[in-house]
């Protein structure tokens, strides 16, 4: 019933006759100090006012998100002259189709809202989110707004009235709105609710939401008395709360997705509240999930049809008369949707949901909602001003011709004949010619090119013996050409995938200093014998092969999708561990460093993946190849995932090598004996914020009966033990808890691996440098807590851990008392069935200290140097850890004989320690600064000799103008860039490095722009470093300078150096 109409047609009138005076003084138009906007309602229904004027909102949702970007992306943080360059590219094709409003999610800040009004005659709704995803609360971020809390409740109410009074009187706001389906994320947790029964939590929660809606657009009203207020609610969800608690409601907002109609909402409203109605999203994607192509056509008869419905429940037109427009979702695709940090430079095809409402391409059991695909436009390239294009399809032609009638002016008749009689194969057609000039077109096509690089570079390098004894002959020159394509291809609806030629030309000399990829392509000494002959005397003689791998396939990978499941064969691309998917113990290694593989050309990872999606497949995983991450021997690793109840998710993985790998990992990494681990694990949600995960694991099963040895110690001697690895030594287990704690969240963890129970890569985050070890022969504990204060986060983190069996010493045999001692020796992970190395006795301690205004913008994240908004961020690391005992033997693996050597003698007990700090600066939207600051004393990760180091390192970054980069390092007595450098304990006293490029196109992406640039080296070197290097002390330093060309074409990028 209708138990507000009274009242609200009494301040409908109000306002009417507020706008009535405020016209009388001459305030017309866009020349309005405030844009006075209202709702009115009579018998023939609903209208809203803008300055008395009728407004029906012909809106869309509106962002700009560039091509390799995501939600992160900032453009207002962009200079004016590029934010004007895409606001009138934008807003000049949404006028052209008589686009009169927008929705943003993000803030649009106020002098852009007045820019677009004012040029393009499009208002905005300003929408604050109120926590929708996430707050931060008395300085502290918390991921579920609860809002049954009294203090986020307040600061809610703050920081969103604060948002109104900014905005109140700002030309070209049409209204305010409140959250984003805000009813869709109610998942806080209470002992209140707790104790509800399970069917009423959620209402529950939905009071204080509404309630906090209410209380906002009450006081709201007296601020901006000329603004309606409004919610974006998750369709009519929770009607009979709204209506109960939400009086100060002027206009139902509302996301609907019921597919070519809507049903019967508008009755629903009509009858419940009496408000009129808006809907902030609704509309069609423009990828047909059965069919696996665009369709624009569908799209674009959704769109007419749904616009064509809420023309008729218009004001005047004998229906209901509550619908005052629309913002169609969404103005253009966004790449980031579906994967949110990954594949951001392609549109994902990926189906997340179902939603029988559009039959287009519904298919019961599968889904077929595509996020990346909602554009009345397509995503394009860049154009010349470095403004992403947007490509209108077919539903923007058809929308435009919808959107030239007026439901107020035009008669019911006329407009529901204008809107049947549109053209459709006319606008079909133009839209598929959009489509045919386009790049989205090329992925019909069963093999095409899809851009890629060029890098020429000439290098000058010397030393100091060389320049002392042969002058300027002394140095060396080289150049160096490299080039990458980029091809996909397409060949049926279910297969796509692509893959990357590199073409080496010249290969410049960059070593010692510089170790990069295209090594291949070095001459290489032959020897050719010659045939004997009489008596002559044969000389061999010899002859460089020049023109050797100048071609080879960078990178392949492809996608096959079925029913049940998706095969993906991946060979030298990009592959994340399932650390957070149940592999507790770290057994699927991360292998995402292409850029340090590339330094050793190898191609990992490898294989082929089987991703089960439906049926008795959903949550199985099986990985197969001959290197599915670096280092890894042949191996087949299957996963499977499932949940019990709500509150439990459990995991079963089993590794399986099937032969051992005979090459080293990069340079001298030794590899690994062929063996297998299966692993449990389960995590259980005990209340809100308190979650235990348990897991077991049992490994290396083929080692049992290997004998070992080890030195037992009583009564004042030692005796050398030989044992043998019996069914207990390969077995494991962890436990882990998590809890709030001092309004942080903390854990302790306990674990204990057999010796020969090892484990893959423990998961580490957050900036960690605890010396955590996936080897088994260990007993471990640790503990952390996450402290958070505002914009600062405390992070203390402790670990403690014992070895089950002492390292081996190296004891000569000898004859005591008539009895032979055998001696003893350190083992080594080749001869042992295990060796006592990172999992030896340690206790250590850290804390992280980190300042981080913008969460939005995580500190930790892999990509933040470039994504990092905050005016200024930094963290403080301090980490120190004691080795009571010292090591058995690291390897390494010796290339010329193809098998692991040892060191043959480990590392000795010592207390190690390392300071670091990163630093973030911002000061304006033209530049960045950051310098990552670290010292301490550090040991080698295989030979002792020399002893640990004490190190102090600078490094940082400058962009200017977006344009010009300056990068570099200052090190002292530091390892070198390599693995080998700190596995063989070799350090220069200085390192220097400069490097200058300026970025030429519109991109301004340091990594996938075309640039210029100059970047030097230099290093000393003394007796710790290399001896071919170091010539007996005849040399003091090497140095070298490259001059670089970058043309990037949309594609591959050269590795990046590690120098």
């Amino acid at each position: 019933m209708r138990k507000l109409s009274s009242l609200r047609r009494v301040s409908c009138f109000g306002r009417r006759l507020m706008v009535v005076a405020v016209m009388g003084l001459g305030l017309t138009g866009h020349a309005l100090a405030t844009d006075v906007v209202t709702t009115y309602e009579d018998e023939n229904g609903w209208k809203l006012l803008v300055n008395g004027e009728d407004f029906y909102i012909k809106g869309v949702v509106w962002g700009y998100t560039p091509r390799g970007e995501n939600y992160t992306y900032n453009l207002w943080g962009e200079s004016d002259d590029f934010i004007r360059k895409v606001l009138d590219y934008d807003f000049g094709l949404m006028k052209e189709a008589n686009v009169n409003a927008i929705r943003s999610f993000a803030m649009i800040p106020p002098k852009w809202v007045t820019y677009v009004y004012e040029e393009h005659g499009i208002m905005t709704v300003i929408n604050p989110l109120v926590g929708r995803y996430g707050y931060t609360v008395g300085g502290k971020w918390i991921p579920r707004t609860d809002y049954s809390d009294p203090l986020t409740r307040a600061t809610l109410i703050k920081d969103t009235l604060e948002i109104i009074e900014t905005y109140k009187d700002v030309p070209g706001v049409l209204m305010f709105a409140l959250g984003n389906e805000s009813n869709y994320g109610l998942e806080w947790s209470s002992f209140e609710i707790e104790n509800l029964p399970e069917g009423e939590q959620h209402a529950a929660k939905a009071r204080y939401l509404y309630s906090l809606f209410n209380e906002i657009m009450a006081a709201g009203k007296q601020i901006a008395p000329t603004k309606p207020q409004s919610i974006v609610n998750g369709d009519l969800q929770y009607i009979d709360l709204i209506d109960e608690l939400c009086p100060a409601l002027d206009v139902l907002g509302s996301n609907v997705y019921r597919g070519r109609g809507f049903t019967n909402l508008w009755e629903q409203v009509d009858q419940k509240l009496d408000l009129p109605v808006v809907f902030y999203e609704f509309g069609a994607d423009a990828f047909n999930s059965r069919e696996f192509r665009e369709d624009q056509r569908s799209q674009a008869i959704f769109l007419r049809d749904q616009w064509q419905e809420m023309y008729n429940k218009a004001y005047g037109n004998g229906e209901e008369g509550n619908s005052i427009g629309a913002f169609v979702f969404e103005w253009r695709d966004e790449w980031w949707k579906y994967l949110q940090v990954e594949n951001l430079d392609q549109q994902d095809t990926n189906a997340s949901w179902a939603n029988g409402g559009y039959t287009y391409d519904h298919v019961e059991g599968q889904n077929n909602m595509n996020e990346e695909w909602w554009g009345i436009t397509a995503l394009g390239t860049a154009n010349r001003d470095g403004v992403f294009t947007a490509r209108p399809r077919m539903a923007y032609d058809v929308l435009k011709e919808v959107w030239s009638l007026d439901p107020y002016t035009h008669k019911k008749t006329a407009f529901n004949q204008a809107i049947n009689n549109i053209d459709m194969d006319l606008l079909g057609l133009k839209g598929e010619v959009r489509q045919l000039r386009s790049e989205a077109d090329e992925k019909q096509k069963i093999l095409f090119f899809t851009g890629g690089s060029l890098r020429a570079e000439y290098l000058t390098k010397g030393t100091e013996r060389e320049l002392d004894e042969r002058g300027e002959n002394g140095l060396e020159f080289s150049p160096g050409e490299m080039a990458f394509l980029d091809f996909g291809f397409q060949p049926t609806d279910n297969l796509e995938g692509q893959f990357t030629l590199n073409i080496l030309g010249d290969v410049a000399d960059k070593e010692p200093l510089e170790i990069a990829y295209g090594r291949r392509g070095f001459p290489v000494a032959v020897v050719i014998e010659q045939e004997p002959g009489g008596d002559e005397v044969i000389l061999n003689t010899t002859a460089d092969i020049t023109d050797r791998e100048r071609i080879e396939f960078y990178d392949f990978s492809a996608t096959y999708r079925a029913k049940d499941f998706d095969l993906h064969t991946f060979y030298h691309v990009p592959r994340f561990h399932w650390g957070y998917e149940g592999d507790f113990f770290g057994l699927m290694w991360e292998a995402t460093d292409l850029d340090g593989m590339d330094i050793w050309n190898s191609k990992a990872p490898e294989g082929i993946e089987i991703e089960g999606k439906d049926g008795w497949m959903k949550g199985l995983k099986v990985v197969a190849g001959p290197e599915v991450y670096w280092g890894a021997n042949p191996k087949v690793m299957l996963k499977y995932e499932n949940r019990l109840g709500k509150r439990t998710e459990y995991a079963v993985i089993h590794s399986e090598d099937i032969a051992r790998r005979d090459e080293g990992t990069g340079s001298t990494g030794a590899t690994q004996r062929q063996s297998r681990a299966t692993t449990i694990y389960t995590k259980t949600q005990l209340t809100e914020g308190m979650s235990l995960e348990l897991g077991g694991i049992i490994a290396s099963s083929e080692k049992i009966d290997d004998p070992y040895t080890r030195l037992e110690t009583s009564g004042g001697s030692s005796q050398v033990v030989l044992d043998e690895i019996d069914f207990e030594d390969t077995l494991g287990f962890k436990a882990k808890l998590s809890f709030p704690m001092l309004g942080g969240l903390a854990y302790v963890s306990a674990s204990h691996a057999g010796l020969v129970a090892d484990g893959g890569n423990p998961l580490r985050e957050f900036g960690t440098r605890l010396p955590y070890t996936g080897l088994g022969a260990k007993r471990e504990y640790d503990a952390g807590i996450m402290l958070n204060y505002g914009y600062w986060m405390l992070f203390p983190r402790v670990l403690y851990r014992d070895a089950l069996v002492d390292p081996n010493l190296n004891l000569e045999p000898s004859i005591v008392g008539g009895v032979l001692n055998p001696g003893l020796s350190v083992r080594n992970r080749e001869s042992d069935p295990f060796a006592i190395l990172g999992n030896r006795d340690t206790r250590a301690a850290e804390l992280f200290i980190t300042y981080d205004p913008t969460g939005a913008t995580p500190f930790y994240q892999w990509d933040n140097d470039y994504r990092e908004d905050a005016k200024f961020a930094f963290n403080i690391g301090l980490n120190y850890t004691e080795y009571p005992t010292p090591t058995d033997s690291y390897q390494f693996f010796f290339e010329p004989t193809g098998v692991n050597a040892a060191f043959g003698v480990g590392l000795p007990a010592e207390d190690i320690w390392e300071a670091s700090s990163r630093i973030v600066y911002n000061p304006n939207n033209q530049a960045k600064f950051i310098f990552n600051l670290a010292a301490g004393k550090l040991q080698s990760t295989g030979d002792p000799n020399g002893g640990s180091r004490d190190f102090q390192s600078l490094a940082g970054m400058a962009v200017l103008n977006k344009k010009h980069i300056l990068s570099g390092y200052i090190k002292k007595d530091a390892f070198g860039p390599y693995d080998f450098h700190r596995q063989f304990n070799i350090t220069y006293p200085e390192q220097y490095k400069l490097d200058y490029s300026i970025l030429l196109d519109s991109k301004r992406d340091q990594k996938n722009s075309t640039q210029v640039g100059v970047k030097t080296l230099y290093r000393s070197v003394d007796e710790n470093s290399p001896g071919g290097e170091f010539e007996d002390g005849e040399n003091d330093y090497l140095f070298q300078t490259t001059v670089y060309f970058l043309y990037n074409f949309g594609g591959t990028p050269p590795p990046a150096p590690r120098d």
